[in-house]
């Protein structure tokens, strides 16, 4: 499919997702949002594709929102993607790991997204801040006043929020907002990275590792609870998997794995 304000590549299973409006910021006007519905409803139909990275173009990772937009009061949803959230995933559960890759600034609608990813790979220069009250709004929705009070220590995420100053990129590694800090022009590199030895994990066992890792979060660990109940129902379909089997003849056979996804 050819999108106009995003870039798509895959790449040996690795679904790369450009945001490519940098003359606006990379900010989301509704065409964006329609394309990224579009581009993540092909992640999730690919079998082929393990995981995805979601990257940008220019100076700035997204500045959240096209606020032009909103002023016309034409800023929406697309039809039929109304329950997907910002961006069309911050609301939508997607069964294969998403990692962000920003470089540069990182605002508002922007950290809603990479909250919302799986796993973050910052430039040294990137930035990251959520201005929303100085324009008399909160950063909800995206789910982020909820996502980035369980990732993040309380003072700082509530500094983040409040405040409406940025964290560098270091601050924001020390906070556990993202998992590296790279040079600026490495970020794709260091997320493909990642991505690549998440691709080495059967199909099954990283989606499920995924879900129940979501799913438990929270619970009580004393058994028996509903975290122990999503856990035993989520591990019995790996172990009656094909690729378990193939998981251990390949360790016996010192080989590679051949997963088949089932």
């Amino acid at each position: 499919m050819q999108y106009s304000t995003i870039k798509t590549e895959e790449r040996n299973g690795i679904f790369i997702v450009t945001l490519s409006r940098p003359e606006a910021k990379n900010a989301m006007n509704n065409l964006m949002w329609q394309e990224l519905c579009w581009a993540f409803d092909h992640l999730e139909e690919t079998d082929e594709l393990r995981c995805c990275i979601i990257a940008n173009e220019g100076d700035c990772f997204c500045a959240g929102a096209d606020l032009k937009e909103i002023a016309a009061g034409t800023h929406h949803a697309p039809k039929g993607y109304e329950k997907s959230g910002f961006a069309g995933m911050t609301k939508r559960y997607l069964k294969k790991p998403v990692i962000a890759a920003t470089e540069g600034k990182v605002l508002g609608g922007g950290l809603e997204v990479v909250v919302a990813c799986d796993l973050a790979v910052a430039s040294s220069e990137s930035t990251f801040s959520l201005p929303e009250p100085r324009r008399g709004l909160t950063a909800a929705g995206g789910g982020l006043l909820m996502r980035i009070m369980q990732m993040v220590p309380q003072k700082a995420a509530m500094e983040l929020m409040l405040t409406c100053e940025p964290f560098s990129a270091q601050k924001a590694l020390d906070c556990f907002l993202v998992n590296y800090v790279v040079e600026p022009g490495k970020v794709l590199d260091k997320a493909i990275e990642l991505a690549e030895l998440i691709c080495k994990g059967a199909p099954l066992a990283i989606e499920y590792t995924k879900r129940t890792a979501y799913e438990t979060m929270g619970e009580n660990v004393v058994y028996p609870s509903r975290g122990w109940d999503i856990l035993e129902e989520y591990e019995k379909v790996t172990q009656n998997s094909e690729d378990k089997i193939e998981g251990a003849t390949a360790f016996a056979e010192k080989r590679e794995p051949v997963w088949k996804g089932r």
